[in-house]
């Protein structure tokens, strides 16, 4: 199962098939759960998330979700310089596909606060 949504069929048809060949209580038990199932579902979907809490459940980092926003590809549901996200409008990034490649570490230099490459620090004086 890829999402608890994809219970809901399976519940649905578990009910179908014992209600027609089967006992009729088990099938009332199992629509019930569906729809319990269901209720949950729609409600963890309208929860709000602030950007922080998006990145850590999308994939996306939270500067991207705010230029989502922005540029309204994604509605706000919070205040203007509190964006909120709701649950179910939330990009979730493939695993599969590959994204930008990662960055080297940097280090912060103490003389003068240049970026350095932390493979330059690292690499042994020969």
């Amino acid at each position: 199962m890829d999402h608890p949504a994809s219970l809901l069929v399976a519940w649905r048809e578990r009910a179908a098939y014992l209600e027609q060949f089967g006992d009729p209580t088990s099938a009332r038990l199992w629509k019930l759960a569906a729809l319990e199932l269901d209720t949950t579902l729609k409600a963890l979907g309208d929860e709000s998330l602030t950007l922080v809490e998006a990145a850590a459940l999308s994939g996306y980092s939270a500067d991207h979700l705010g230029h989502l926003v922005r540029h309204r590809k994604l509605r706000n549901v919070g205040r203007k310089n509190a964006p909120r996200i709701r649950r179910a409008d939330l990009p979730i990034k493939s695993p599969t596909r590959p994204g930008r490649p990662t960055r080297p570490l940097q280090h912060r230099q103490e003389d003068g606060g240049r970026v350095t490459n932390i493979s330059k620090l690292t690499r042994r004086k020969r």
